[in-house]
C-alpha cells in the first residue's frame, strides 16, 4: 500500500531531485503564503492514465519503504486501531466544530468541505509554524502534542483505496519560492509523515502555476479541470501547501433508473423540478437525533453516504448548530444511540454541484486568526525571510455528483415529521426534496459534508 501511496503523489524527472538542504537568497518582497486545498468526489469516471512531469526541483520526497506492518506484528496492529479510534473521535468533534461556520449562512448556494482534508492541511501547517500558532492549531485538532498529530498517517493508510473500480486518494505536495531559505529538517518531516513532496520553483510565474495544475489535476483525475485551471499565485507567493481527495464509489444496491421520476425540490427561493431517484423497500437502519432523521447508504469501498433531513420545524442551521449529526455519522455502529433498522422508500434527487470555499473566516473564528496575521509571522520557523511570512487563504474546491450507480457526494434525505422519538412505522417515505445535509465517512472517518440547497 505505501508504495502505492507513493507513486500516487506523480512523477518528477530524476534530473530535478535533489535532497540537499542548501539555503537560497531572500528576494526582496512582501512574503505571502497560500493553502489551496482542493477536494473531489467522482463516480464511474474513466480515469485517463496521466503521467505527470514536475519541473519545479525536489526539494523532499516521500520514502517509499515506511517499515509497515507485518501480518504476525498484532501489537502493530493494534496500536493502529486504537490510533485510528482516536483520529476519528477528534475528527468528529473537529467537523462538529467547523461544519458551522463552515457551511452556516449558504442562503440558495451549495456547500461542501471535506474535514480530513482540512485536518490534514491544518496538521502540515503546525509542522511549520512557531510553537504559539502550533498550541493554537492543537487544541482546534483536538491533539495534545505533534506526535499525536502525526497519527493522521494512520488515518491515510486505513482509507486509501485504488483499485481502479473504488477509489479513495488523498495526496498533499508543498510549493516553495525557489529563492526562499527553509529548514530542511521541517521539509523532510512534512514528506514523511504526510506523504507530501516539497518542491521549489518561481511561484507566480505561469511555468510553476502550470505544474501546480498538472499536479492538482493529477491527483483528481482530470475531475476538477474546471476549477484547477485558475490557479493564478500571486508574485509575491513564497509558499503554496495544495492537498486533494480523490473518491469514487458505486452503492451496493443500485438505484434503478426506470424509477426514476420527475419531482419538486423546494429550494429556498423557489420550486424546482429535477430528477429523482427512487428505491423501495430498501432494508436500511434509521438514525434520528434531537433535530433531524438521518439513514445511510453502503459504498463498495467500504464508505458510507449519510442523508441527514432536519425536522419539520427546523433548519439546516439548527441541524449544524446542534452537532448532534456529527456524532452519528462518526459513532460505531454498536455505540450508536437512537437507531431502528427499517425498510425505507428512498427518493433523492440526481445532481452534479460545485464549491469553492475559503476557509480563512472559519479557522479564525475557530481560534486560529494568527495564521493570517502578517505580524504574526506563523510560518517565520520553516522559512526564513526579512519579511513575516503568513497565510493569504485556504481555498477549498470541490465538486459532487451522484446518480444511479454511485455517489460523488451530497445527497440528504428527509423524513418528514421524524424527531427526537422513534420513528413509529416499520416502513417510512424518506424523500429528500428540501435543503438537506449530507455526509460520506469511512471507518467513520467524516471525509466529505455539505449542504445542498440546490440540486
Amino acid at each position: 500500500m505505501n508504495e502505492k501511496l507513493v507513486e500516487a503523489l506523480g512523477y518528477v524527472n530524476e534530473k530535478y531531485i535533489s535532497h540537499a538542504a542548501k539555503r537560497k537568497h531572500i528576494k526582496r518582497r512582501n512574503i505571502v503564503s497560500l493553502i489551496a486545498a482542493m477536494l473531489a468526489i467522482v463516480i464511474l469516471l474513466e480515469v485517463p492514465d496521466m503521467r505527470m512531469t514536475i519541473n519545479a526541483k525536489a526539494v523532499s520526497l516521500p520514502t517509499e519503504n515506511r517499515g509497515g506492518m507485518t501480518e504476525t506484528a498484532f501489537d502493530e496492529w493494534e496500536e493502529k486501531q486504537t490510533e485510528m479510534l482516536n483520529a476519528a473521535e477528534t475528527l468528529g468533534e473537529f467537523t462538529a466544530n467547523g461544519s458551522v461556520p463552515v457551511l452556516s449562512g449558504t442562503q440558495d448556494d451549495n456547500r461542501i468541505w471535506s474535514p480530513v482534508n482540512a485536518y490534514i492541511a491544518l496538521s502540515m501547517t503546525a509542522e511549520m509554524t512557531g510553537e504559539e500558532q502550533q498550541e493554537d492549531i492543537l487544541a482546534v485538532l483536538g491533539r495534545e502534542n505533534m506526535d499525536s498529530l502525526r497519527e493522521i498517517s494512520t488515518v491515510w493508510e486505513n482509507i486509501y483505496r485504488d483499485d481502479g473500480k473504488e477509489t479513495s486518494v488523498l495526496a498533499n505536495s508543498l510549493w516553495l519560492d525557489k529563492n526562499v531559505s527553509y529548514r530542511q529538517d521541517i521539509m523532510d518531516t512534512i514528506s514523511y509523515h504526510y506523504y507530501a513532496p516539497v518542491y521549489a520553483g518561481d511561484l507566480g510565474s505561469r511555468k510553476t502555476d502550470r505544474d501546480i495544475t498538472n499536479w492538482l489535476d493529477n491527483q483528481t483525475g482530470g475531475f476538477m479541470k474546471h476549477r484547477t485551471g485558475r490557479v493564478d499565485l500571486k508574485d509575491d507567493c513564497m509558499l503554496a501547501l495544495a492537498s486533494t481527495i480523490y473518491f469514487q464509489g458505486q452503492w451496493v444496491d443500485k438505484f434503478d433508473s426506470k424509477l426514476n421520476t420527475n419531482a419538486v425540490f423546494h429550494s429556498p427561493s423557489e420550486d424546482i423540478t429535477c430528477t429523482f431517484m427512487n428505491a423501495k423497500e430498501m432494508n436500511m437502519t434509521y438514525y434520528w437525533g434531537e433535530d433531524f432523521g438521518a439513514v445511510s447508504q453502503w459504498l463498495k469501498n467500504n464508505a458510507k453516504f449519510w442523508f441527514i433531513l432536519p425536522d419539520e420545524d427546523k433548519t439546516v442551521e439548527d441541524v449544524l448548530n446542534s452537532g448532534e449529526y456529527a456524532k452519528t455519522i462518526t459513532a460505531s455502529q454498536d455505540t450508536m444511540m437512537n437507531q431502528k433498522q427499517m425498510l425505507v422508500n428512498l427518493s433523492v434527487p440526481k445532481f452534479d454541484v460545485s464549491s469553492s470555499v475559503d476557509l480563512r473566516e472559519a479557522f479564525t473564528d475557530l481560534g486560529l486568526g494568527d495564521l493570517f496575521d502578517p505580524q504574526a509571522d506563523a510560518l517565520g520557523n520553516a522559512v526564513r525571510s526579512e519579511s513575516p511570512v503568513w497565510i493569504d487563504s485556504i481555498q477549498q474546491e470541490s465538486r459532487v455528483t451522484i446518480d444511479e450507480e454511485g455517489v460523488t457526494a451530497a445527497s440528504y434525505l428527509l423524513i418528514p415529521g421524524a424527531g427526537a422519538a422513534a420513528p413509529p412505522d416499520e416502513i417510512i417515505d424518506f424523500v429528500v426534496d428540501r435543503p438537506f445535509i449530507f455526509a460520506i465517512t469511512m471507518y467513520d472517518i467524516p471525509m466529505f459534508v455539505g449542504v445542498v440547497n440546490t440540486p
